[in-house]
């Protein structure tokens, strides 16, 4: 799960080492047992939301997006449920009640004297109660389960399947995820369990939160590399004086020293119209949201009539990530003026940021390498393909889907298409009738 920052107007910085803010939403009995663990931890500042009947969490989420860094739940419906929303702007976790927290509840029910057999179980996957029992070597006849399509409904359904079940003399007992269900029932008189997620459930879930952040710091922490490329003599074929070209120079010098600054770095000019931006990570992740956007500041609006391209680089090492930058501008410069692409210290490399059209692929790859050899294609172009057919879901193309994949000309597209037939590395399987009128299309199979 990838932490998503704001997009800030001015300063970019990096704090490393402060608490956690950790939103928690759930039902009151589960939250004090998480405080009381929680306290072991000095790594957390908590803030504390109850929602007894699910009712309000996503209301929650919504209204509090900014005020912590982490979300974390109870149960994995709750958190599929926000994760369909797909509108949590912060990672969420949650604490599972499968497991331990379930066969604890289990056999607290046995030990007062219930038979798996008359016990209605909701929240818990099929699988996981009939695996969990086998591994028990408890027997059974049948579970009365609520079905895993029916998890997602109000916790009020809930109490409508145990009551059923109990009615019909199926079941003398429930066992519940939900305090809230378990007090309903038990105002009818129906014995009810309920599944209290375990201590040492919540410390791993903990654990990993932190675990998690903690990459999370370190990788903001690594350096970055930002070339921009020039053209400091303009879109017209004008003759330009020496002293022209360094006014030229001089100017975007200190607009990007302004730049600069905003981002925590450090400029070194280069020649040509190159400039070098030393800075780390976690200001440039800030700077584009993660990669994903082209940076909203007047100083760069100033100057995108005379850039060339931009490329970042990420590495563990300066020396990496001036390498990786330059490989990023290599390929900002091989796509349309203006354009910004990323290389990050595993080899991907990502971009045009901010294009309806930006992808992540990796550049670097034995594989293919070899390919690359044997059919003198970039390993980039192979990369895009590769990954554009992991998006499709498909190993088939057509010389169109290409050139749109790669933002070249569809003659270009059915020359990369012929080589890797050559090779062995594409196959011709059949044709198709376009919708305009013209030849057919030939149907390629990749086999990269």
């Amino acid at each position: 799960m990838q932490l998503r920052n704001n997009k800030q107007s001015k300063f970019y910085s990096l704090e490393v080492y402060m608490k956690i803010k950790l939103g928690i939403i759930g039902e009151e009995h589960a939250i004090n047992i998480l405080q009381e663990v929680i306290e072991e931890y000095d790594d957390y500042e908590v803030s504390i939301f109850i929602d007894n009947d699910e009712t309000r969490t996503l209301n929650i989420i919504a209204n509090h997006q900014q005020e912590v860094a982490a979300w974390l739940v109870f149960d994995q419906i709750n958190y599929l449920r926000i994760e369909t929303w797909d509108k949590a702007q912060k990672p969420v976790y949650y604490i599972p009640y499968r497991g331990a927290s379930f066969y604890k509840t289990l056999c607290t029910a046995i030990y007062q004297g219930f038979n798996i057999d008359e016990l209605s179980i909701d929240t818990i996957p099929y699988y996981d109660i009939t695996r969990g029992l086998d591994d028990m070597q408890i027997t059974y006849n049948v579970i009365n389960h609520l079905s895993d399509e029916n998890a997602d409904l109000p916790l009020d359904s809930y109490v409508t399947f145990h009551r059923e079940l109990f009615k019909k003399g199926i079941t003398k007992a429930a066992v519940t995820k939900s305090c809230y269900v378990k007090s309903l029932l038990e105002q009818e008189g129906i014995p009810t369990f309920c599944i209290i997620p375990i201590r040492v459930t919540i410390r791993n879930i903990l654990n990993l939160i932190l675990s998690h952040f903690r990459i999370k710091n370190l990788q903001e922490c690594q350096i970055a590399v930002q070339v921009f490329s020039f053209n400091l003599l303009g879109e017209k074929d004008n003759f330009y004086s020496v002293d022209d070209l360094y006014s030229r120079e001089i100017a975007i010098s200190q607009k990007l020293i302004s730049y600069t600054k905003n981002i925590s770095g450090s400029l070194k000019p280069a020649n040509e119209g190159n400039f070098y931006i030393f800075t780390t990570r976690g200001c440039l992740e800030q700077l584009t949201n993660s990669f994903t956007n082209l940076p909203e500041l007047q100083i760069l609006r100033d100057l995108s009539k005379s850039l060339r391209a931009c490329g970042i680089g990420i590495g563990n090492s300066a020396r990496e990530a001036e390498y990786n930058a330059v490989i990023a501008l290599k390929h900002a410069c091989a796509d349309k003026k203006g354009s910004w692409y990323v290389v990050l210290d595993d080899k991907t490399i990502s971009g045009p940021l901010g294009s309806a059209q930006q992808i992540d692929y990796q550049y670097a790859s034995a594989q293919l390498e070899e390919v690359s050899k044997k059919t003198s294609l970039s390993q980039a172009t192979l990369s895009k393909i590769c990954h554009a057919l992991k998006i499709y879901g498909r190993d088939e193309l057509n010389a169109q889907e290409l050139a749109t994949i790669l933002q070249i000309l569809p003659r270009s597209a059915r020359r990369i298409l012929t080589c890797l037939t050559e090779h062995g590395y594409a196959e011709e399987i059949r044709s198709e009738m376009s919708e305009t009128k013209g030849r057919p299309r030939k149907i390629y199979k990749i086999k990269l």
